[in-house]
């Protein structure tokens, strides 16, 4: 039998073999994804969030009360773990429905935190950028705060998903936020979702021209039991497409393209999409209620749900509650296929929410496990191809002739 994550449907099933495996010591939570707005001023056509009618339950947006209770559990978090920072993720539907006012306070407190305790606390938002104008780019460049903006690349991608509750395109809109963060002194990086059946250069092509230097091209979210398009072929591009842009010094981060190196290369991949670790973010809702990873949503209504929250509980308390503790453990329990693979370790599985379908939960490949492997596959046989080591005479030795000989 595989064991269910509670006794109350939660509906989240482990591996078989759902033991802990060795090497994942318990660490008190180190991030939080705080959703400041469940609703949107747009309309996705991929949206994750709203898969789950759960989210219309909750506040619109996050009050007053909920907010400074939020913030007294952050500062009893990071006094009593002795943390060094404490990143905050402030997310949607679409965050910039809470205000800049609300923005500005919660920067403040969080600044009032750190002066008191010595823990940084840098602040991030997600955003589509339908609302920033000269107040919000004030917010954020005063606050130093953070700013992912959400573009499908160029207008023919970008308006196929990306549109307003009058089915009108967003790009325009969108693209004029991009231009004007990066005009100011504010962090922006973008958040792409990949549409495989565009080259990615038209991708590459239309963020350098928008003078965007970092940003990720999404895999689209989809479970096994739907049968999404193929995606290796356009991350195999964008893979060569990177390597031509710092090939002679570092110019272009395209996250999911640098983090699937660095797990290929040994070390560990700073997001939870890409390599084997434990999933172990902390979403903070509207209403106060504390749940795991938001994207999970797609697994359906109530999926995330659980009975703590920021008045009754403290932060790390998250830990022992069943359902995130049951997707924590499904993120390291992989299923039987990614446990014999060479990639297992650089790969993890693929991202949790793909490995989701209603007979096994999460204990299946991801639905996207053949295009990952072709995907890595091609990286590793281009990397052993740059990569030498270095003799003690000074001769340089290609890693592919290097392993041949060993």
């Amino acid at each position: 039998m595989i064991p269910e994550a509670s006794k109350s449907g939660v509906g989240v099933r482990m591996s078989a073999d759902a033991t802990e495996p060795a090497g994942f010591a318990s660490q008190p939570i180190a991030q939080l994804l705080v959703k400041v707005a469940t609703r949107c001023n747009i309309d996705c056509s991929y949206c994750y969030w709203f898969r789950d009618a759960a989210v219309y339950e909750k506040p619109k947006l996050m009050s007053e009360e909920v907010r400074q209770q939020l913030l007294r559990r952050i500062e009893e978090h990071v006094t009593e773990y002795g943390l060094a920072d404490l990143p905050i993720v402030l997310h949607g539907g679409e965050p910039l429905l809470w205000g800049v006012d609300n923005f500005n306070h919660f920067a403040e407190a969080c600044a009032a935190i750190t002066a008191r305790t010595g823990s940084v606390i840098p602040i991030s938002v997600t955003t589509n950028g339908i609302l920033i104008d000269d107040r919000w780019l004030d917010c954020f460049e005063t606050n130093r705060i953070s700013v992912a903006i959400s573009v499908d690349g160029p207008a023919h991608i970008h308006d196929l998903n990306r549109k307003t509750f009058q089915g009108r395109g967003t790009h325009e809109a969108v693209e004029r936020a991009v231009r004007r963060l990066v005009a100011r002194d504010i962090r922006v990086s973008v958040l792409a979702v990949c549409n495989p059946a565009y080259p990615p250069r038209q991708y590459v092509d239309f963020f350098a021209d928008c003078g965007i230097t970092h940003y990720d091209i999404m895999v689209p979210d989809a479970t096994v039991d739907e049968k999404p398009p193929g995606i290796a072929a356009f991350y195999n591009g964008l893979f060569e497409l990177w390597l031509d842009a710092n090939s002679s010094q570092p110019a272009v981060n395209i996250r999911i393209i640098t983090d699937m190196v660095t797990a290929l290369l040994g070390s560990n991949s700073p997001t939870e999409g890409v390599g084997y670790n434990p999933v172990e973010l902390c979403t903070v809702m509207t209403d106060g209620s504390v749940e795991p990873h938001d994207v999970l949503r797609i697994a359906g209504k109530g999926s995330t749900r659980t009975t703590f929250n920021v008045f009754d509980h403290a932060l790390d308390d998250v830990r022992n509650e069943p359902r995130w503790r049951a997707a924590r453990d499904a993120s390291i329990n992989l299923a039987a296929k990614c446990r014999s693979c060479k990639f297992m370790n650089a790969c993890g599985g693929g991202y949790l929410p793909h490995r989701f379908s209603k007979t096994n939960g999460y204990d299946n490949p991801s639905v996207y496990c053949d295009d990952l492997y072709a995907m890595y596959e091609n990286m590793q046989a281009v990397l052993e191809g740059h990569l030498y080591v270095k003799k003690p005479g000074g001769e340089r030795v290609a890693i592919r002739d290097a392993l041949g000989r060993a």
